[in-house]
C-alpha cells in the first residue's frame, strides 16, 4: 500500500462508493454525512488514507474528530478526578474505519496513530485548551483495539462504551 493522509474534500466524492466496510452506520456517514459535517455544518473534520495502486486511488480508511466535552461524573480515577467538577474538554474520535479489504495490515492502528497526532499538535499548539482524546466503541472488538493503545474504559457492560486517553503526559505536562 502506498498511502497518504488527506483532508476529505469535495474532489474525493467520487471514490467514497467503492468504500467497503461491514458496518453500514460508517459506509453511510462516508458516503452522505461527512463531507456536509465538515464543509457546512462545522461538526467534524474527516481525514481519508488515499491508496494510490497501479495509477488507481481508492480511500483504504478514514478518521473523523470532533469537539467534545467529557461528563465529569464519569472520571473516578487518576489525574482527570483532581480536575473541577465541571464537563472536561476533549477531542472525540467519532469515527474510524478501515476498507474491508485491507483489514489485517495495520491501517486501523495506522488512522488511530496519525488522528493522535492531530489531536496531540492542537492540544500542544492550538488556540483551545483540552485535556482528553474520547471516543465511543461500538463493540467488544473496537472496545479491545482501543483497549490496546491505552484508552481506559468509563462505561462498562453498555454499547457504545465511552473511553478515554488522559492526554497531559503525552503533550509534555508531568
Amino acid at each position: 500500500m502506498s498511502l497518504r493522509v488527506a483532508l476529505l474534500a469535495r474532489d474525493h466524492r467520487s471514490l467514497l462508493a467503492a468504500f467497503e466496510n461491514e458496518e453500514p452506520e460508517l459506509l453511510t456517514y462516508l458516503r452522505r454525512w461527512a463531507l456536509r459535517h465538515q464543509e457546512r455544518d462545522g461538526l467534524g473534520r474527516t481525514w481519508v488514507a488515499i491508496d494510490e495502486v497501479a495509477g488507481e486511488r481508492r480511500i483504504a480508511g478514514f478518521f473523523t474528530l470532533a469537539a467534545a466535552s467529557l461528563e465529569r461524573q464519569l472520571v473516578t480515577a487518576g489525574d482527570l478526578d483532581r480536575l473541577p467538577r465541571f464537563p472536561i474538554p476533549a477531542v472525540l474520535l467519532a469515527r474510524l474505519a478501515v476498507d474491508r479489504r485491507v483489514k489485517g495490515q495495520g491501517l486501523g492502528t495506522w488512522l488511530f496513530d496519525e488522528a493522535l497526532r492531530k489531536t496531540l499538535v492542537l492540544a500542544a499548539e492550538g488556540p483551545i485548551g483540552f485535556r482528553v482524546l474520547v471516543t465511543d466503541a461500538k463493540s467488544e472488538r473496537a472496545a479491545g483495539f482501543y483497549d490496546r493503545r491505552g484508552l481506559t474504559r468509563l462505561t462498562e457492560g453498555r454499547w457504545p462504551c465511552r473511553m478515554v486517553l488522559g492526554l497531559k503526559a503525552l503533550v509534555g505536562g508531568a
